[in-house]
């Protein structure tokens, strides 16, 4: 009986604590000079933002006493703002809203409280929450830059009987987050269909965020550092190549309502990859789902194509021709480069479904991409998806961290990863953890011309995710 009620528990959990009343405010995508905010809110009432600068205390001369430790206290002295006030986000978005906060100074960190204003007899003004963030850097200054990465988060799995569930990734990353400028995450932040599919309406997709939003681990990691997002199949449903097809359409709906539009502005309107740069560090994001045809069948030694075939596509005509002109944007106008896709690059998982699901499924585009990539220098690939660990430098000497899972199950003693095949070398491989992410160090300051990348690789099954399991320094290339 009682291993029955875990089970109905674990299975039925966001339809048991559907979580309506949840309120979220969290950054979303800090830019120079603006951040995107993200808010959940269901009680009514307008809304203000307001906002100062925080100052380092010892940069204030009548508090400076000669210390040297600036590195975190910081002076609540400047003069509030305000960012006007607007009305409260509605049932039609779940009760949810992005807003910005514009004309920020770079490289600079900010307070910022969400407020409700209710009307009655006399107007009261109630603190709904509070977030804190750094501006980044000026385009194409130097910089540095600390970053966590990886994908794959399911609540309360290995499974734990509490009434309140929590995210064991997030709770690990959490050790690590007065460091962190940003993170950016890879996909599968819900799965739709594991361990059952409730339903293709929107509803049944919001439930599943909002029960990752109630954890107390989302709720504190995420007010503190910025998050980034890419989807991938399971927040639709698995190995999904039905482009708009439904539920495609349900299943967007509420990605964008709570990760897609604190996003970078999109490449496009209305598409979800895109670009954004930190400093003179430049990212894009891929999507690999929405514009993906059916998979080719590659060569099953090599992950090669056995034929060409230009109809097998992931990312689609415009996604890539938009992307091939990035490149030749940042090749010199910025010191590294980060691609970020949902799924592998590397050819090395080979069982069947990875030979479908992967890049490894579409050889013919690969092949094409990673012969343009080998001319960029200092560019790096960032995946996730196989609950396991592989960094790897690819045929085109690009190298690749796919980071997973951040908190989900792990293939103890299933799976197919080939090393060194195709050309490619496999530097680090993975398999045990329930939880893995990966933190990347960049420093493109100490030395202007050759960066310095750090890639580094925790898991809980080592050091209590404290320290770093594995680290690589990858060598920086003279880019200008």
């Amino acid at each position: 009986l009682v291993l029955f009620a875990m089970v109905v528990d674990f299975v039925y959990r966001p339809i048991i604590t559907p979580a309506k009343d949840l309120f979220v405010f969290r950054p979303g995508y800090v830019s120079h000079d603006s951040a995107r905010l993200h808010i959940r809110y269901s009680d009514g009432g307008n809304l203000e933002l307001r906002y100062k600068e925080l100052v380092p205390k010892a940069s204030l001369l009548y508090q400076n006493t000669g210390s040297d430790d600036t590195s975190i206290d910081f002076a609540n002295n400047s003069p509030w703002e305000s960012a006007g006030e607007f009305g409260p986000p509605t049932e039609d978005t779940d009760y949810t809203s992005t807003t910005a906060l514009l004309n920020l100074q770079p490289a600079t960190r900010y307070l910022v409280e969400l407020h409700s204003r209710e009307s009655t007899l006399h107007t009261q003004t109630v603190l709904l929450g509070s977030v804190e963030f750094k501006t980044s850097p000026l385009s194409h200054q130097p910089a540095r830059l600390r970053f966590g990465t990886g994908s794959c988060i399911k609540p309360n799995f290995p499974y734990r009987p509490s009434w309140t569930h929590d995210i064991y990734g997030f709770a690990s990353m959490l050790d690590h987050s007065d460091s962190l400028d940003l993170i950016m995450f890879m996909g599968d932040f819900i799965y739709a269909d594991v361990p059952l599919y409730f339903g293709p309406e929107t509803e049944d997709y919001r439930r599943l965020y909002r029960q990752v939003y109630a954890a107390q681990s989302s709720r504190r990691l995420l007010r503190k550092v910025p998050m980034l997002h890419v989807y991938d199949d399971h927040e639709i449903k698995n190995n999904w190549h039905d482009q708009d097809q439904p539920p495609m359409g349900s299943a967007m709906t509420a990605y964008n309502e709570y990760n897609g539009l604190p996003n970078p502005p999109p490449a496009v309107s209305g598409a979800s990859y895109y670009n954004f740069t930190y400093g003179n560090i430049a990212f894009y994001a891929w999507d690999t789902r929405r514009y993906r045809t059916r998979w080719e069948t590659p060569n099953t030694d090599s992950g090669e194509a056995t034929t060409s075939d230009d109809e097998h596509t992931m990312l689609g005509q415009e996604q890539k021709q938009h992307f091939i002109q990035w490149l030749h944007d940042v090749n010199h106008t910025a010191a590294v480069k980060f691609v970020i896709s949902s799924v592998p690059v590397t050819a090395g998982w080979s069982n069947f479904d990875s030979s479908q699901d992967t890049w490894r499924g579409y050889p013919t585009e690969r092949a094409e991409i990673l012969n343009l990539t080998q001319h960029i220098p200092n560019l790096f690939y960032l995946s996730g998806d196989r609950h396991e660990m592989a960094a790897v430098e690819l045929p085109s000497g690009n190298i690749e961290f796919s980071t997973s899972p951040v908190s989900q199950f792990t293939f103890p003693f299933v799976g197919k990863f080939k090393k060194d095949i195709g050309g490619e070398h496999t530097i680090h491989y993975r398999r045990p953890g329930h939880v893995k992410y990966g933190i990347l160090d960049v420093d493109t300051e100490s030395d202007p011309d050759t960066p310095r990348i750090t890639y580094s690789l925790y898991t809980t099954d080592i050091h209590h995710g404290k320290r770093p399991a594995w680290v690589y320094e990858a060598k920086g290339a003279h880019w200008r």
